[in-house]
């Protein structure tokens, strides 16, 4: 990993901040963001020769730790992102999340100023692959309270997923890979988790 001589001296001195940037290569347009305000374009880098846009997300809810590969221990990290819509919501739920199973994942940083300004390219020091893309509203007695609607991104190293079970969960999504066009499953998105349905007694 080289640094420039700007942000060489950028860490000499102290001043300078660190921006976290992710990208999720899907067709037809990769997924970019950072963990900041505003969008960013950081110019030509190793994945995006003609320089990409990358979106500010303001503050990502969980952002995992990660550590190199060593003695075979196959790593799996899981990104997480709160108060989404519900059309992301049913995105991450429905047959869309399919699109990014096998895709590489790749997490970078940058050196900023104080005014959150580039000092140099990306660094990129991360690299995984998309294994599961899910979302979830958890449920709530407060009528008044809003719904707040999650969604996660799994990710492993390319040793992990071989142990992961393929249709596990008695969701749609599951079934219609299990048995396309059985609707048995198909209304198990409107049950909220933990919650006990009373059936009548005839």
């Amino acid at each position: 990993m080289n640094f420039s001589d700007a942000e060489l001296a950028a860490l000499e001195s102290g001043v300078h901040n660190i921006g976290i940037f992710f990208r999720l290569d899907i067709e037809p347009e990769p997924v970019r963001l950072w963990l900041g305000f505003g969008d960013i374009k950081p110019g030509a880098d190793v994945f995006d020769p003609a320089g990409g846009l990358y979106r500010g997300l303001g503050e990502l809810k969980d952002v995992p730790a990660f550590k190199q590969l060593l003695n075979g221990a196959a790593e799996r990290v899981e990104f997480t992102l709160s108060g989404v819509s519900g059309q992301m919501l049913d995105l991450a739920s429905g047959d869309d999340a399919e699109a990014v199973k096998g895709r590489p994942v790749t997490l970078g940083f940058a050196l900023m100023n104080e005014r959150w300004a580039l000092i140099g390219g990306l660094h990129w020091c991360a690299f995984y692959v998309a294994d599961y893309l899910g979302g979830q509203q958890p449920a709530t007695d407060d009528l008044t309270a809003v719904p707040v609607s999650t969604i996660s991104l799994s990710c492993g190293t390319r040793f992990t997923g071989r142990r992961r079970p393929s249709y596990g969960y008695l969701s749609d999504k599951d079934q219609q890979a299990r048995h396309p066009g059985d609707l048995s499953c198909s209304l198990i998105l409107n049950y909220a988790h933990g919650f006990t349905k009373i059936f009548p007694v005839y």
